[in-house]
């Protein structure tokens, strides 16, 4: 009972007529009257009474008709519905996003995907690196937007990396650090509290020496760098360092918002030698829905961007002033 069997069926119903029936359809009378015969051997009824002065519909027939029009609407419905979801126009998006990735890349790919696919459902998790790794080979989540330099080479993942993003130490204006005279030095910000999330043991071993003071303390399991104050929401990190002598670790696009309004101050550090690798996170076994894919391109471009407006933000922050002593 295909859905061109169906329509031909109707068609008769509609022209009370093989004939002309059969030249609406654009087929033959015999071929016609061969598909009404198909189609009642294959339900085991009779469809159609053949009277001398033209057909009728049986009780059967009568049935036919009327779901055979809803399934006809359904076929239809199930083939848009699949062209949309090939096209990513429709379908669902489980992501996990780290939180520097989710304040620049993240959550503006998710409103540009949502202003040209309204229709695809969203759900959308942050947490801390560890934990988008651990949603993504969980299947709790489809992909994961997070640092990938600990993930990469783990044979469950596949990793894209994003882009490589220059990390800084952020303070509030006036704070101590800024009226120092001589070159300020990484040793000097351990004095203070450290706000951020927590950074791979990868990077921070690379970063920050076996003494850390005040800035926080390395894990005992798994060697992480833990801020003293960690926090994996960058708008209440903002919020620290508005409001204390901690010191936030992030990027220009991170706060770039904060930075322009003169609300926090990258300080002017050389010796940070931090750079954080964004990447896609996603299981190799697994093939991601299209919904999916069209947020990866859609983050694609936002990162793209996001790389040219750090060129003239670090330009801008190089001509940060130190406070007068």
């Amino acid at each position: 009972m295909t859905p061109r069997r169906l329509r031909q069926f109707l068609a008769l119903i509609e022209h009370a007529h093989f004939g002309r029936a059969a030249k609406a359809l654009g087929v033959s009378q015999p071929a016609l009257s061969k598909s009404i015969q198909l189609l009642e051997s294959e339900l085991g009824v009779t469809l159609f009474d053949r009277r001398p002065e033209g057909i009728a519909l049986t009780a059967f027939g009568h049935l036919l008709r009327e779901k055979s029009r809803r399934l006809l609407v359904a076929e239809e419905d199930l083939r848009r519905d699949i062209a949309l979801l090939a096209g990513g126009d429709i379908g669902a998006l489980k992501v996990a996003l780290g939180p520097y990735p989710s304040i620049t890349s993240g959550y503006t790919g998710i409103a540009r995907l949502h202003a040209r696919h309204p229709h695809i459902k969203v759900t959308a998790h942050v947490a801390g690196w560890r934990d988008v790794a651990h949603q993504v080979a969980t299947g709790v989540v489809d992909l994961g937007i997070a640092e990938i330099s600990t993930l990469e080479g783990r044979d469950e993942f596949t990793c894209e990396l994003l882009g490589e993003h220059q990390g800084r130490l952020f303070c509030r204006p006036g704070h101590p650090l800024l009226s120092q005279k001589r070159a300020l030095t990484l040793a000097q910000t351990l004095d203070y509290p450290w706000v951020a999330s927590r950074i791979p043991l990868r990077l921070a071993s690379h970063l920050l020496p076996a003494t850390l003071g005040c800035a926080g303390a390395y894990d005992a399991v798994n060697g992480d760098f833990v801020p003293a104050i960690e926090i994996d929401v960058p708008m209440q990190i903002v919020k620290f360092v508005e409001n204390s002598n901690a010191l936030a670790v992030g990027n220009l696009s991170t706060f770039e918002r904060e930075f322009l309004a003169g609300e926090v101050v990258p300080l002017p550090l050389h010796d940070l030698a931090l750079r954080t690798r964004y990447g896609f996170i996603y299981l190799k076994e697994r093939s991601l829905p299209p919904a999916v894919e069209v947020y990866m391109n859609e983050v694609r471009g936002v990162e793209e961007e996001i790389c040219q407006r750090e060129t003239v933000l670090a330009q801008m922050a190089s001509t940060v002033k130190k406070d007068p002593g």
